[in-house]
């Protein structure tokens, strides 16, 4: 590679492969090797025009004096040897014909062997030239030259490729600075570089495929003549980068998101412990105040107020994705049909709602709660889009998703899913306000008319379940969200439905474990209400100290799962050696602990998700001591170590 290609066109970084260099120089090799093999008949070193000159002369020089030698000596020896003037004139003129014989063929020979050489030069030529074409098709970057002007002279067939082009020769149609700069400012800054300072070294710019769409390239190009006397142009090398630059904002925004949900998760269970407080002393402080309607009115005010809180840590922790799902096998078609009779109401008469459901769906694997939410939080989002009215598309069927699909997308990954897509006719979005719909607490409504979570909420769920959400919207013209949910190995199972018995009390002892001091009073005042004997502690080593002094007589232990000193899960597996099987019930508030969480769940054990009522600890409590004395092993958990 010249000296002349090499600046041009290197990198600077040791990371540059063989392949680029190759690349990069390849033009200036073409050339190079067809200037070399042209030089002359001895591969001497390429003439200029006056070393050839030279040479000639000289060879004309040498022929001219040899022959007036020959000439000289000749006469002479023939006037010496001849004395007849026939016999001389005779001799002459065989001379003559000698002379002319001998130089023809000498000058035969010479260019024979001129020829000769000529003919392997130019096959060492197309050789090369072949070798070198060779590598400009094959190469995997776009090559390129073209007038200053930007019409094109040549193009390799990866840049033909890259542009979405059916043939060389389309592309070529096409300007190189009027067809495919996609930005103006790009144009200017890049023609500005070529042709003031000469060349441009990896800048990336915008440019314009066939279809219209943008594609993001790194851009190497340079002015170049090819002899002095013919006009400028320019020669370029092309990168595709559209995919690595998505991949680079994709991880970007995972990294951002994944800081959030950790202090999203952190924040929750906190709020979860206090919450769970409030809402628990506010039940108490209902049954026991008096008859006083206002005072119970504000206790009620509590109780919703807390309720709703709690609801805004569920949606935060579906964001952060610090749920405990419950995923089953589900018909899919079952839960749209469903949540869209509920929804009826609530989205208003002004809104079309049609559906265009897949016969035959397979089933997907997700949690059927998390999924109605999912459902319910885009249609209302689809609702709030069309305030003059619209309608409403929900529709669902199966995709396979392919390598091809997860090179163009690298997050995904290629299998079976259920597609549920959700259309509007509303407002759309612009790309500025796309970029950041799934964040929490972004909203484009006015204050107090929404939290920022839904959205947030939606993604946090699919995310978790290891789908796939897509989005398209455009000002005016409405929004489409495609949601990709993993099918499930078997059928779909038959929905549960909540058990709505009487909450039932006991007399058995209940040990409660909880390092929050209001959760832990609550839980005991609660399970004492309804006759059950508690002992109570304050972290994981006071828990195993307690039911050691009182083994043979509790009957369930409550855990936290996070606690000071001993974790629930490592308690609890203290507490198995003592007595194995013994019946418990983890509470979480949704720890950033995800690992604990997850190794929780995992073993099967039950959990009571915070901030929880009153009833809702009695009737899980009572569920699983009736489940130990009927011999149902699956609450103490399939596994203690």
């Amino acid at each position: 590679m010249g000296a002349r290609g090499s600046d041009y066109f290197r990198r600077g970084r040791t990371e540059v492969t063989v392949e680029r260099n190759v690349a990069n120089t390849i033009l200036d090799r073409i050339r190079a090797s067809k200037n070399t093999a042209v030089a002359g008949f001895m591969s001497l070193p390429r003439p200029t025009v006056n070393s050839s000159h030279a040479s000639a002369l000289r060879i004309a020089a040498v022929y001219a004096g040899l022959s007036a030698l020959w000439i000289v000596f000749s006469d002479r020896l023939l006037a010496f040897l001849a004395k007849d003037p026939a016999t001389l004139t005779m001799l002459q003129t065989f001379k003559g014909w000698f002379f002319v014989a001998a130089t023809s063929l000498l000058l035969y020979m010479f260019i024979r062997r001129g020829l000769q050489r000529h003919e392997q030069s130019q096959l060492a030529l197309l050789e090369s030239e072949s070798r070198f074409q060779g590598l400009v098709e094959s190469a995997a970057y776009g090559i390129f030259r073209s007038t200053v002007d930007g019409r094109f002279l040549d193009v390799n067939e990866s840049l033909v490729r890259m542009l979405s082009y059916d043939s060389r020769q389309e592309l070529m149609a096409r300007s190189l600075f009027e067809d495919l700069f996609a930005q103006p400012l790009d144009k200017s800054r890049v023609t500005d570089q070529i042709l003031v300072a000469g060349s441009i070294k990896q800048t990336e710019v915008q440019w314009r495929n066939k279809d219209g769409a943008q594609i993001a390239v790194l851009l190497s190009a340079r002015r170049s003549h090819h002899q002095q006397n013919e006009s400028p142009v320019i020669e370029g090398i092309v990168e595709d980068v559209t995919e690595r630059r998505a991949l680079e904002r994709r991880n970007q925004l995972l990294q951002k998101f994944e800081a959030i949900g950790q202090l999203a998760g952190g924040i929750a269970h906190d709020f979860n412990n206090v919450l769970g407080a409030v809402i628990g002393y506010a039940e108490l402080a209902l049954e026991r105040s008096p008859q006083d309607p206002q005072l119970r009115k504000y206790l009620q005010i509590i109780g919703e107020q807390g309720n709703k809180g709690a609801g805004l840590t569920r949606q935060l922790l579906a964001f952060a994705r610090r749920q405990i799902l419950e995923p089953r096998n589900i018909d899919v078609n079952e839960v749209v049909s469903e949540t869209l009779g509920l929804l009826r109401t609530a989205i208003g008469a002004h809104i079309g709602v049609r559906t265009v459901l897949a016969p035959d769906l397979a089933a997907a694997r997700v949690d059927p709660t998390q999924l109605e939410q999912t459902l319910m939080n885009l249609c209302v989002n689809a609702r709030d889009a069309m305030p003059q009215g619209g309608q409403l598309l929900v529709e669902t069927r199966d995709i396979e998703i392919d390598e091809e699909y997860c090179r163009r997308y690298p997050y995904a990954h290629p299998g079976r899913y259920v597609l549920l897509t959700i259309s509007d006719t509303g407002m759309g979005m612009a790309k500025a306000t796309m970029d950041h719909i799934f964040e929490p607490f972004f909203t484009t409504k006015e204050p107090g008319k929404g939290t920022g979570l839904g959205l947030a909420t939606v993604y946090g769920i699919v995310k978790q379940h290891g789908g796939l959400i897509h989005v398209y919207s455009e000002p005016r013209l409405g929004s489409v969200f495609r949601v990709y949910l993993p099918v499930g190995s078997g059928k779909a199972e038959a929905p549960k439905r909540a058990s709505e018995e009487e909450v039932r009390g006991g007399t058995e002892t209940v040990l409660v474990a909880e390092d929050h001091d209001a959760g832990r009073e609550m839980a005991q005042q609660a399970l004492e209400k309804f006759g059950y004997t508690v002992v109570v502690a304050a972290d994981g080593e006071e828990a195993v100290k307690e039911f050691v002094a009182r083994c043979d007589q509790i009957a369930l232990v409550l855990l936290d799962v996070v606690m000071p000193k001993l974790t629930g899960p490592e308690a609890y597996r203290r507490i198995c050696s003592v007595r194995p099987g013994v019946p418990v019930l983890f509470a979480t508030g949704y720890s950033t602990e995800s690992d604990l969480l997850r190794g929780v769940a995992d073993r099967d054990y039950p959990i009571i998700q915070k901030p929880y009522t009153i009833d809702a600890l009695a009737r899980r409590v009572r569920e699983f001591i009736d489940a130990r004395n009927v011999g149902t092993a699956r609450y103490a958990g399939r596994n203690h170590s």
